[in-house]
């Protein structure tokens, strides 16, 4: 340790603004985390069939459910929510539900929400920390069609902590949702002009944000000084990063993040905890063109453009690379589908069991760069290596797969320009 390195542990230490962040994470303590019950999965349940219940306590009506809904339908360009059972905007402004009934643990499934008057029945799979049981999604499914056959609205929905991949057989039925969305819509009760909030519900609402807040990492405050700290103290932080946690999946995610900063071919695009995001220089100086077929808007700058996504993901123990089409102009989304489609040799993961383009996020193309098995090696201190296989498997990726994506988009763009 450098004397320079030294000094800056001893003022980090004694920084003011390191005092603050102590307090303010000893703050973060809620009545789940008291409970010790924020990491189980039934007491968030629990909460949700008493949240979304139209004749609970809270007197919220059907308000909540409807939110849920509404937010859906903004954050997904007004597309359906769910598959061809599900729900369009049109058929949605016209439902109430104050015949809904919320059942818990039905069959094992975490939650059903019926509205008999609609014709209408919402499943909620809910995961915290754990993945999906094989099949267990398929059989909630069947059980759904086979006891409500005639209900015009069947939506499944994937509800978890962080974003999770489930079975490739579901991925069409089951619309995947994280605790984000709650977070918004816990956010909107609260801040409602319209409700009128009793204290103690106000009080519940609050610390349940909290909680969940707290779990995703989303508190503002401490982010900031957190941020504004180890701008300051860089040589020190990074010091106690390495020795540490020397086990830590940061280490691959942050290996990752730089070998995409360093690739002169790519440009980093928006990325989260589970996501690691990138756009390659293609887009950008083939835009004019896209705009010109439609596969981009004639306003669209590329920054802020979901349609094209290029992700890798650290996710059920393991680390893949995934090109899927996302949120965008629904027919530019079909233009894009069509050219992965025309091309599966290449776009291996487009073509699905009914043939249909996804709603919201569609895989094209999928990389494993780290397996299950590399992974526990690492964590067991078994493979000191892995960023050098991570290093390889990128370059793979980059210097061979991503030319090929290309090029098949390249040529289809100009066959359709012609």
């Amino acid at each position: 340790m450098t004397n320079s390195t030294e000094t800056e542990l001893k003022e980090l230490m004694l920084d003011e603004d390191f005092t603050s962040l102590q307090n303010l994470v000893n703050e973060e303590v809620n009545l789940m985390d008291i409970l010790r019950v924020s990491h189980k999965e039934l007491q968030h349940s629990n909460f949700l069939a008493w949240f979304f219940n139209p004749t609970e306590s809270h007197n919220l009506g059907d308000f909540a459910l409807k939110e849920f809904i509404k937010i859906y339908f903004k954050e997904n360009q007004f597309q359906n929510l769910g598959n061809e059972t599900g729900l369009s905007v049109f058929d949605f402004v016209q439902l109430d539900f104050d015949d809904l009934e919320i059942r818990r643990e039905y069959k094992n499934i975490d939650l059903i929400f019926l509205s008999r008057q609609n014709e209408f029945c919402i499943v909620i799979e809910n995961k915290i920390y754990s993945p999906e049981k094989k099949g267990q999604l398929e059989k909630y499914r069947k059980l759904i069609e086979s006891e409500y056959p005639d209900f015009k609205h069947k939506i499944y929905i994937y509800l978890s902590l962080y974003d999770q991949q489930i079975s490739e057989s579901e991925q069409d039925n089951y619309v995947q949702l994280n605790y984000e969305h709650i977070i918004k819509l816990i956010e909107q009760v609260i801040s409602s002009q319209r409700l009128k909030l009793a204290d103690k519900t106000r009080f519940v609402f609050e610390q349940y944000l909290q909680t969940l807040k707290s779990m995703l990492n989303k508190n503002e405050e401490i982010e900031k000084v957190a941020q504004q700290l180890y701008k300051k103290y860089k040589s020190a932080f990074d010091l106690v990063f390495k020795y540490s946690v020397p086990t830590d999946s940061s280490e691959i995610w942050n290996k990752i993040q730089n070998l995409i900063s360093s690739e002169k071919s790519i440009k980093p695009f928006q990325s989260s905890k589970t996501y690691i995001r990138f756009q390659p220089n293609y887009l950008y100086d083939n835009l004019q063109t896209l705009k010109d077929v439609g596969l981009v808007s004639q306003t669209d700058d590329l920054t802020d453009n979901w349609m094209f996504l290029f992700e890798f993901n650290l996710r059920n123990n393991q680390v893949t690379f995934d090109c899927k089409i996302g949120l965008g102009e629904q027919e530019a989304r079909e233009k894009l589908y069509e050219i992965y489609k025309k091309n599966n040799d290449v776009f291996t993961k487009v073509v699905k069991a009914n043939g249909l383009l996804r709603p919201q996020w569609h895989q094209a193309f999928q990389k494993q760069i780290l397996t299950k098995t590399d992974i526990e090696k690492y964590f067991e201190n078994d493979n000191n290596d892995i960023e050098q296989i991570v290093e390889k498997r990128f370059r793979e990726l980059i210097d061979k797969d991503l030319p090929k994506i290309i090029e098949r988009i390249n040529q289809e763009i100009k066959n359709g320009s012609r």
